[in-house]
């Protein structure tokens, strides 16, 4: 995979329109993993004080695959929700999952309880795998389907306590325990797939506040590993100009790849980029439970990390340790961000606490199963606005309010046409039919352009939506559950600036003139019973006054912005 015919592109009829494809890369999910070394004794997931060989990895999956096959009948185009942290069950279960050809229904591991239940219910899901939390969360909300909840046996003290608590609850509720489940036996078969078949659905949501499952399909995520595994040769390459010596020399040298992965797997930047692009290189998955700046620091050195995507809110934790410069970091090869635009200085920062490593950035979405652009090494340091070149894969057209197309440099709505781009929205048509236009392109709803060098710009977004700590927050669906709240008449999210995560969620609130007090911490709580705790306004702001509206009704959140800046 490290040499340059292996990216050969090729045209292709998707769907019926052109699309540009790497012509060498397998067209299925199976086909992808039947790449990866399982047969090499080299470390492959690091967990705690846990470690997995390749072969360890391919037993556990096996093993599993047969039981879900033997004892729930999971078999090609199941649907089995996987709503586990990033722990390596979650990795057992999904691989097992695209073993049998089923296709994983990828859940936030933080949601809370009722969005784990409307995203199950939703997809139709015939079997759900769970991790303790969401096991708890969901043994209020019974569903048609059954559970198997999976142990974390790494958990110690008050983690373990927890881990312990779940599971009784998951249990009561009428879940099965893995270890209970029979091993199952007899071969397990080559699933027959068509490459355009479903081969993942991920949520993402939207302007209208309930989440969307896009259905991902398997040459799309061939086609995304593929990308990764590109960008991995090009850094390579960068590598070997600045050394000096043939790329073939330095293949040789290099350590095993190895990824700190801190991007949750329901991100296509954990599953995609981060998981099954370092699989197909026979590299080492490192997990972390939580994010901790000076354990990251302590395993980049201990694990020998080679590369080390994040968000800026983590690369800043990381920078501001006072004993980064006393580490042993020259193992890193690859430091890149993604999720939000870099603040001031952070790129400068990053090159000068790793400067053997090749920075990089992106920009993709869950409906394109990863990165549209890309740019790393020195094409990035000399446009660092830039959100990267945009992939021969991806076809990029930008679109006036009027429907024209805008010339180079230009704003506008970002559209975009690729093999990997979503199937559609599970049982949604009416928004799967406005995400696409009739020749195919899918609208982004972020504004931006390119440049007369391919290069791409994000200026502005059209959805409301705001990204903190590289977590995507649409307002839509935190004022949803802002106005269930009884005591609320009106009720607004919009995002500010900030340092050290990007952007923070800011509600302002009027409660009913016969309601009680309703005070920040309660509203807080309100929003922190129904969505995940990093949607939780960090600031709510109480009113007596009704909201500002602009000419067509609608809350005027430009004045809101401007009126909560000038405090």
């Amino acid at each position: 995979m490290s040499t340059e015919a292996q990216f050969e592109l090729a045209d292709a009829q998707v769907r019926g329109h052109r699309c540009r494809v790497f012509a060498r890369a397998p067209r299925t999910l199976p086909g992808l993993l039947k790449l990866v070394p399982w047969t090499s004794d080299a470390t492959c997931l690091v967990y705690g004080g846990t470690r997995y060989t390749y072969p360890q990895v391919s037993a556990e999956v096996d093993r599993l695959a047969r039981s879900l096959r033997d004892s729930y009948g999971v078999g090609p185009g199941s649907r089995v929700g996987l709503a586990l942290r990033n722990q390596p069950e979650w990795v057992f279960g999904f691989l097992a999952l695209a073993r049998l050809g089923a296709i994983p229904v990828v859940l936030n591991s933080r949601a809370a309880g009722d969005e784990l239940a409307v995203a199950r219910d939703s997809i139709g899901t015939s079997l759900m795998l769970v991790d303790s939390r969401c096991g708890r969360e969901l043994a209020a909300h019974p569903g048609a389907c059954p559970t198997v909840v999976f142990e974390d046996a790494a958990l110690e003290g008050a983690d373990r306590e927890r881990e312990q608590a779940g599971i009784a609850a998951a249990v009561a509720a009428g879940a099965r325990r893995r270890q209970d489940l029979p091993e199952g036996g007899g071969p397990l078969a080559d699933p027959e797939l068509d490459p355009l078949d479903p081969a993942t659905i991920l949520f993402t949501s939207g302007t209208t506040g309930r989440a969307k499952g896009a259905v991902l399909s398997h040459w799309g995520t061939t086609n995304s590993v593929w990308t990764n595994l590109y960008a991995g040769y090009r850094i390579a390459s960068d590598m070997a100009a600045r050394y000096g010596i043939p790329l073939a020399q330095l293949a040789a040298m290099s350590p095993q790849t190895c990824i700190l992965l801190m991007f949750p797997f329901f991100h296509t930047s954990g599953l995609h980029t981060g998981l099954l692009g370092t699989l197909a290189r026979g590299g080492k998955v490192v997990l972390m439970r939580r994010w901790d700046p000076a354990a990251a620091l302590a395993l980049i050195e201990t694990e020998k990390v080679t590369q080390f995507p994040c968000v800026p809110t983590m690369m800043w934790d990381l920078l501001r340790l006072p004993d980064i410069g006393s580490r042993d970091l020259k193992s890193l090869t690859s430091v890149s961000t993604g999720g939000q635009a870099l603040q001031a200085g952070l790129l400068e920062a990053m090159t000068r606490a790793f400067p053997r490593a090749v920075p990089g950035t992106g920009f993709g979405m869950t409906e394109t199963t990863g990165a549209v652009a890309m740019s790393v090494g020195e094409e990035y340091l000399s446009r660092p606005g830039t959100a990267g070149r945009v992939l021969a894969t991806t076809e990029v057209k930008v679109v006036r309010e009027d429907g024209s197309i805008a010339p180079a440099g230009e704003p506008g709505e970002i559209c975009m046409r690729s093999v990997s781009n979503m199937l559609g929205y599970w049982g949604d048509e009416d928004e799967t039919a406005r995400a696409f236009d009739a020749e195919g392109y899918m609208r982004s709803g972020d504004i931006g352009h390119v440049d007369a060098e391919g290069f791409l710009y994000i200026v502005d977004r059209k959805k409301d939506m705001v990204i903190s700590a590289g977590e995507n927050i649409y307002c839509a669906e935190v004022e949803r559950v802002l106005l269930a709240h009884p005591g609320l008449a009106e009720g607004t999210a919009f995002g500010v600036p900030d340092e050290r995560l990007g952007e923070r969620l800011v509600a302002i609130v009027v409660p009913h003139a016969s309601a009680g007090e309703v005070t920040p911490e309660a509203v807080q709580r309100h929003v922190g019973a129904h969505l995940a705790a990093y949607k939780v306004p960090t600031e709510v702001i109480v009113r007596t006054t009704p909201l500002p509206r602009n000419h067509l009704d609608k809350v005027d959140k430009v004045a809101l912005r401007r009126g909560h800046a000038a405090r």
